[in-house]
């Protein structure tokens, strides 16, 4: 199933009355409402009328007006024009989309929630006529009498400037739709359970009527659902302002049968992102579940991010505790695509737990991104068993000796092990580019595909490493520190290598393809760094806590 089609509506999510800049919340002063960066206790209700295969929904579940206000207060005084100028854009998008005046008919009468979903990728499930993606629009009603007052002249304007206007009861319940006139988007609406509801076909109001009714129909009513609701409510600092959802299953059948739920707060530089990620829905890899715990990665301790002092600065980095178990995981986890992306940017080393069974202590990953070409990498892991890590290493020379040639060179005194690809030209001459090199000291193993990076690596004094970066130390400040994985972001580096590969991936290209223009993809561009922290509560679920702080 084609996935396009989805991702061009999901640019709507973008403008869905985000009366907010995120480019402003890294400039927040003292002054700003303390309940926007607290965040709310509440879930999202309008979950109860989405059909338990809804691709994704993005909920608000502060007032627009406390956003507003809050990035007014955030944005310096020479940025608030440009903020109003997002705002009124924001509004005049949903104008477009709805038909609606955010000021005049929905403001007066909305409470604290508004939520759009893509409920359906076909509404009538059949491909060969094109995909009719389903829209719901839900504003939470503080007013009901005002609400009512507001809709009906809503309604009565569209007649008035000449739209054919459609009545229907559906299950006792009174729908309102209008069909496309001048160019103008075709809508339906009601009011049901406390919600005004607007949908881009009355369908999809009938799955929501159908699920307030059934509840057993509605994606509230889902385990698995509940279950990383009640991930993201639990620990510390749990109070939120967004909620987001996506079953990527739904999307196409080259995504995996895997489901995200994200909860999305403030702090005073930044965004703060909680996630539960569902690793697998399909009941066959449920029924093989058993098996995962011998490849569940362990928490890595408080001491783990240590190793960041054996890696040179300017880098992107991972560090984590058991990299066998994580190689493993890996294997376990990804899907084809991935893992063949993966398998090739590291070969001829194999993405086999098995071959790096030594490496159960500490390691780092680091990305040295080059706008040329792919980056240049560096794995170290830290040493318990000297002789099992050398024989280890000897293991993987004789791989690499089935297509390169193994070598020994010394760099800075250091025996270094070399693989390298030759050639010969006409005349005879030999010539060779280092595919990987490897070296091992008395705490760590270096691997890396670069000798430059190898030789900066065993010869980095503390204060050139990461983790002596002003940036590095404030992200790890922002994280909880009992997780096994940690990564580290610097978006000032060069990532068209990354987006160049990726955009090999038929899905991944047209996310990109409808994302990069959007609002939303406008906004990334004001990430300074990121980080994340990330664990698995069981063999079924990772949890992963992200925070981005902002230009």
């Amino acid at each position: 199933m084609k996935i396009k089609p989805v991702f061009v509506g999901i640019a709507v999510v973008g403008i869905l009355l985000l009366v907010l800049s995120l480019s402003a919340v890294s400039k927040v002063l003292g002054a700003n409402p303390r309940e926007v960066l607290a965040g709310v206790k509440t879930q999202p209700l309008a979950v109860k009328f989405l059909p338990q295969r809804s691709p994704l929904f993005l909920s608000f579940l502060v007032n627009p007006e406390k956003l507003g206000l809050f990035t007014q207060l955030a944005a310096q005084p020479s940025d608030r024009g440009d903020v109003r100028h997002e705002l009124a854009n924001l509004k005049q998008q949903l104008r477009q989309n709805w038909l609606l005046d955010y000021d005049r008919d929905i403001q007066p009468w909305l409470d604290q929630e508004i939520t759009l979903a893509v409920t359906d990728v076909d509404l009538d499930a059949q491909p060969a006529n094109g995909l009719q993606t389903g829209y719901l629009l839900a504003f939470a009603v503080k007013d009901a009498d005002l609400a009512k007052t507001s809709m009906d002249a809503f309604w009565q304007r569209l007649a008035v400037n000449g739209s054919d206007l459609g009545f229907e009861q559906y299950q006792g319940i009174s729908i309102l739709s209008t069909s496309f006139v001048e160019d103008k988007p075709a809508i339906a609406g009601t009011t049901l359970d406390q919600f005004v509801l607007f949908a881009n076909d009355t369908r999809v109001l009938h799955k929501a009527i159908d699920a307030i009714q059934k509840p057993e129909l509605s994606l509230a009513s889902l385990p698995n659902y509940r279950d990383r609701l009640a991930q993201l409510s639990t620990g510390k600092n749990t109070g939120k302002v967004s909620v987001a959802y996506a079953n990527l299953a739904e999307f196409g059948e080259e995504l995996p049968k895997e489901s995200l739920l994200m909860g999305l707060s403030f702090d005073k530089s930044g965004i703060k992102v909680k996630t539960a990620l569902t690793l697998a829905t399909a009941s066959d890899k449920r029924e093989t579940a058993a098996d995962l715990p011998a490849t569940k990665l362990k928490t890595a301790k408080k001491s783990s991010k240590n190793i960041a002092n054996a890696i040179p600065s300017g880098s992107s980095v991972i560090i984590g505790n058991n990299l066998s178990q994580t190689l493993q995981w890996l294997q376990d986890t990804l899907i084809s695509e991935w893992k063949q992306a993966l398998i090739k940017s590291i070969a001829p080393i194999p993405l086999d737990g098995n071959a790096f069974a030594w490496a159960q202590q500490d390691y780092a990953i680091a990305l040295f991104p080059k706008s040329s070409s792919a980056p240049d990498w560096l794995v170290v892991a830290k040493v318990e068993d000297a002789n099992g890590a050398k024989e280890a290493l000897s293991s993987l020379d004789d791989i690499a000796r089935n297509k390169l040639t193994v070598g020994e060179i010394s760099l800075k005194s250091q025996p270094v092990t070399i693989w390298t690809k030759l050639s010969a030209s006409d005349n005879f001459a030999v010539s060779g580019n280092v595919a990987a090199a490897h070296a091992q000291t008395k705490d760590y193993v270096y691997l890396s595909n670069s000798l430059p990076t190898l030789e900066s690596a065993l010869t980095l004094k503390n204060n050139d490493s990461i983790a002596a970066s002003k940036n590095f130390k404030t992200i790890l400040t922002k994280l909880p520190s009992d997780r096994f994985t940690y990564g580290y972001l610097d978006k000032g580096r060069d990532l068209s290598w990354f987006q160049k590969s990726t955009l090999k991936l038929k899905f991944i290209s047209e996310i990109s393809e409808n994302m990069s223009n959007s609002l939303l993809g406008q906004t990334l561009k004001h990430v300074k760094v990121s980080g994340f922290a990330s664990s698995n509560s069981d063999a079924l679920m990772q949890n992963v806590e992200l925070s981005l702080i902002l230009k």
